[in-house]
Parts: C-alpha cells; sequence; structure tokens
C-alpha cells in the first residue's frame, strides 16, 4: 500500500536537534556547513537590527525590540486603537481603497503578523484565518500629518491609523521587508568560513584518489572518515572517477586564509552600512586607521541611521497629536552616547514589558471608552 502525501513539521524536527535534509542529529554534521552559518549571521542581522532604535511609553504591551523585530520581518505596520479589544496594536496591513495624488494609501485594513500560508499546523492555520478574517472587518483611514485639538472627533480615535515604515519607501508604496534585504548578504557571508576552511583543507595536504567505478568511493569515504577521526583537517582523500591525472589536482592554493577572513569583515561591514550603524567601511585597512578616515566612512552610515530615526519620530509625533500616548523613539546608545546620563553608554529598561519609560512618563492610553 502507497504512502499517503504529508508535509512533515519543519520546525519541530529542527528543534529536535534534526537536520531535515540528511535524516540526521546536527551534532554529527559538519559544523562548518554554509547553512549553520547562515543561521548564525541571520540571528545577528536580526539582533543588529532589533536593537539600533529604542522605542518609549509603547502602550501595546510589547517591547522596543519586539516592535522591531516586526519592522524586520514585515517592512511597514500600522497602529490603530481597536474598541472592541480595548487595546492598541501594531499590525502589517493590506490596501483597502484607493491611493492619493501622491501614491500613498488612503485606507487600509490591518492582517496578522504570520500569514496561514506559512504555517503548517492545522491548529494555528484556523487561529490565523479567524484574526485574519476579523481584521478584513476593521477599515481605517491612514493619516499622514499632525492633527490639532479643534480637527479631532470622536471617531477619529477609533478609525483611524498611522502608518509606520521601516525605511523611505521608493517608488511603490510598500517596502521590502529588512531581513528579505539582507538574507544575499548573509548568504555570502555565510561561504566565507567554509572556503576558509576548504582552503586550509587544501594547504594540509589533502590528495585525491582515482577509483574505478562508483562501486570503490565507499571505500574511500571510509577511509576519510577514519582519517578525519585522526586529523583535524578534515577528509584527507578525496574520490575521483574518471581518467583525470593526479598532476591536474594539484593545483597551487591562490588566497591566504586570512584574506577570506578579511572579505568577511568587508561583507559584514556592507550589511552594518544598511542599518546604518558604525563600521570599519567595505575596505577596511590592515594598518592604523586615521580618524579623519573612520570619519569618512560614517558619513554614509549616519544618513541611514537618521532616515529610519526621522520616520519613527514623525510617526510618533502623529500618534501623539491624535491619542496623546506620549509615545517616543530615540537610537540606541550602544550606537551614540549616554543620552540620558546614567554614566552608561548602553540603554537601561527600568520600566515595564511595553519599553522603557521617559521621566516616569504613563504608558496607560488617553482613550476614553
Amino acid at each position: 500500500m502507497a504512502k499517503k502525501p504529508f508535509l512533515p513539521d519543519i520546525q519541530t524536527i529542527v528543534q529536535m536537534g534534526i537536520n531535515p535534509k540528511t535524516g540526521l542529529p546536527y551534532k554529527l554534521g559538519d559544523a562548518s556547513s554554509k547553512g549553520d552559518i547562515k543561521k548564525i549571521l541571520r540571528i545577528i542581522d536580526e539582533q543588529d537590527a532589533v536593537n539600533r532604535y529604542k522605542w518609549y511609553n509603547l502602550p501595546c504591551n510589547i517591547s522596543s525590540q519586539e516592535l522591531e523585530r516586526m519592522l524586520y520581518y514585515r517592512g511597514q505596520l500600522c497602529f490603530f486603537y481597536s474598541k472592541d479589544l480595548d487595546e492598541f496594536y501594531f499590525m502589517p496591513y493590506a490596501l483597502d481603497g484607493n491611493l492619493d495624488f501622491y501614491g500613498r494609501y488612503v485606507t487600509i485594513h490591518p492582517v496578522p503578523m504570520n500569514g496561514s500560508g506559512e504555517q503548517e499546523d492545522k491548529a494555528v492555520k484556523a487561529v490565523l484565518k479567524a484574526q485574519a478574517d476579523y481584521l478584513s472587518t476593521i477599515k481605517l483611514k491612514c493619516t499622514y500629518g499632525v492633527l490639532l485639538d479643534e480637527e479631532l472627533t470622536v471617531d477619529d480615535l477609533t478609525n483611524r491609523t498611522v502608518l509606520l515604515k521601516d525605511y523611505t519607501n521608493q517608488l511603490a508604496p510598500m517596502v521590502i521587508p529588512r531581513q528579505v534585504i539582507n538574507d544575499p548578504i548573509c548568504d555570502v557571508e555565510a561561504e566565507c568560513i567554509p572556503y576558509m576552511r576548504t582552503n586550509l583543507i587544501a594547504s594540509s595536504g589533502v590528495k585525491g584518489m582515482r577509483v574505478n567505478d562508483g562501486d570503490q568511493q565507499d571505500d574511500v569515504f571510509t577511509a576519510n572518515e577514519q582519517i578525519k577521526a585522526a586529523a583535524l583537517t578534515g577528509q584527507m582523500n578525496v574520490p575521483i572517477v574518471g581518467t583525470i591525472e593526479f598532476q591536474e589536482l594539484a593545483s597551487q592554493i591562490g588566497a591566504k586564509p586570512a584574506e577570506f577572513m578579511l572579505a568577511m569583515q568587508s561583507l559584514d561591514n556592507f550589511r552594518l552600512s544598511t542599518f546604518g550603524l558604525e563600521n570599519g567601511g567595505l575596505f577596511e585597512k590592515k594598518q592604523h586607521i586615521l580618524e579623519s578616515e573612520n570619519q569618512v566612512n560614517q558619513q554614509n552610515v549616519g544618513l541611514v541611521m537618521q532616515d529610519g530615526l526621522s520616520i519613527r519620530q514623525n510617526f510618533c509625533n502623529i500618534v501623539n497629536s491624535i491619542w496623546g500616548l506620549d509615545i517616543w523613539c530615540e537610537p540606541s546608545e550602544n550606537e551614540t552616547m549616554d543620552l540620558n546620563g546614567d554614566g552608561v553608554q548602553y540603554d537601561v529598561n527600568e520600566g515595564d514589558n511595553s519599553g522603557a519609560d521617559m521621566g516616569g512618563a504613563s504608558n496607560e492610553s488617553n482613550v476614553q471608552n
């Protein structure tokens, strides 16, 4: 009887420590593989993204990192107040109407953070579908400027939304999520360590063994594993099927291992520059860098950081003019200096789980039900 097709729960398999590609535990695999290194780089990329800004007085029961994580994976969010649920929300959104003369959305409706198509569990899919059905009934008018008190009505508190984007959009009204943009950089960067390791292996005396047919390859691989157990340089024998001569395999080693790490460092500097974070530039000198040279490296990334900060602070001004929440956003002290005078150059969260307070400001909303 033929087996019925099914979709395995990849996430659960990975959490169990099983490599879904090989079916073997990760600890039995090659720890220097590109895929494993890319996982590390993607986590670092996300950490750099969610900690470059610090939000204050968020009323949505989320932290500053959680809000930035949503922007990292979705690119843009809408902020609104739900009278039915008596809560403020940041959610992704979809167009629900027309565009204005500037190509901006006039009305939108929220959508779930995670789409049902991205989930494999049937119960989770059902919950997300129910959320999507409910959110599709919410029609919100987009607000792009600060409103005066005399312009506000009671309906504005529940029918308006303010859009928040990670960076200035191009011609299209929607932006590409930062995770999608930086993924190719992480992909290329993850190749540097395996290439460096291959270079070390090649320079440690790797030799090719010509075999008569494919059946003899198993014997060579067995020999490789035996040698690998005794040598830190990895596989020492490479099976070659065909008539290629051994002399053709003995090519000279090109780049030195350190040069692969320098290439990786340049790629990582480029990745950091996409966030507007301080870095050593695409070409980082091995010698001492003059202060004037370092200032030139940081000029462009300062504008990138300012772009995201200006968008976030303008968002805060519009939100505060409608709901009077006193939310605010500042650059992380890790990237600037000791802004609050507490004697340390890092952010200290002394508020509740909705973000740090500014001067003891209240996190409670001013919306009257």
